[in-house]
């Protein structure tokens, strides 16, 4: 639900560079416009947008800090990693988006493939190529792609009837675990933080992110009610844990247009927040390189 008083900083975004209807620039200008003071862009298993959102941050005198959601696995479930303060020339977090880009347009042509073996024939990469320019390809495209040529009335329909998890033509990820997702963000000098969790995790699944390292949790985000707030907040000040927010802002179809502005951190937690993303990330190691481990399992990507 939206938050009462005025959001200061909103620090889950999605732009071009990945399945979010707009620009890094107007991204920004668009958060400037509704009053928030402090942004992060954290497109999915990209850094592509951050250059061009941090020099419309600047223009705007407003406090930015880079960011990525990471694709991530644990138990078989899909888990979204947030990285704040990452270092975008870290050669590990490179390497693992040049290969999720690879993978994500693999999965795309898969899914199409299998699109085809379903009766689906009039749907091309080319179409898919046509909504999701030079970002990175997901689902989302896809669904738009399949609107335009009337496969479908509604992206919603194109989930329903055939691309969500439980859908006919649902082709799996690659799996990256939960554990090496967090290494690479602390790699990159960052600090992780679990999306969403109310979306996706267990208790269970809590406690191992814990152990591998996590160093927060997003607290204020539309899926959640104020009894999750609550909850993730105890939990948080238990074991210790950074608490973030924000609009999870796609735009377009997603209908989410609303939300910059009504979900994210007021000003006093911000500054906390702040404060302590300086400190948690000059305690990781900023590994120019990515480790003999880490490049192994990125190497060996799965699905």
């Amino acid at each position: 639900m939206p938050q009462r008083g005025t959001i200061h900083a909103d620090l889950h975004t999605h732009t071009t560079a990945s399945d979010g209807s707009l620009s890094p620039t107007l991204l920004v200008q668009r958060a400037f416009e509704r009053g928030v003071k402090a942004i992060a862009v954290t497109d999915h298993d990209t850094i592509a947008g951050v250059e061009e959102a941090r020099a419309a941050a600047k223009e705007r005198k407003m406090w930015f800090t880079s960011g990525i959601e990471i694709s991530a696995t644990l138990e078989g479930r899909e888990i979204h990693i947030l990285g704040y303060a990452v270092d975008t020339s870290n050669h590990a977090l490179l390497d693992y988006v040049r290969r999720a880009r690879a993978y994500r347009t693999d999965r795309a042509e898969r899914i199409i493939a299998r699109l085809r073996e379903l009766g689906v024939k009039k749907l091309t990469m080319g179409d898919v190529r046509e909504i999701s320019g030079e970002g990175v390809v997901g689902r989302q495209h896809i669904a738009l792609a399949m609107q335009k040529k009337g496969i479908v009335r509604t992206t919603r329909e194109a989930f329903d009837k055939y691309l969500a998890d439980d859908a006919i033509a649902f082709t799996a990820k690659w799996e990256f675990p939960v554990k090496d997702a967090i290494q690479l963000i602390h790699d990159a000098g960052g600090v992780a933080v679990v999306a969403h969790p109310a979306k996706v995790i267990s208790g269970e699944q809590f406690e191992a992110m814990l152990e591998a390292g996590l160093d927060g949790v997003e607290l204020h985000h539309p899926s959640h009610d104020t009894d999750v707030c609550r909850l993730y907040a105890l939990l948080a000040e238990e074991h210790d844990l950074l608490t973030t927010g924000g609009s999870d802002f796609h735009g377009g179809n997603k209908r989410d247009g609303s939300n910059i502005g009504r979900y994210g951190l007021m000003k006093d937690d911000f500054t906390s927040f702040a404060s302590e993303l300086t400190k948690r990330s000059a305690t990781h190691n900023r590994s120019m390189k990515p480790t003999l481990g880490t490049l192994a399992r990125m190497l060996g990507f799965r699905g």
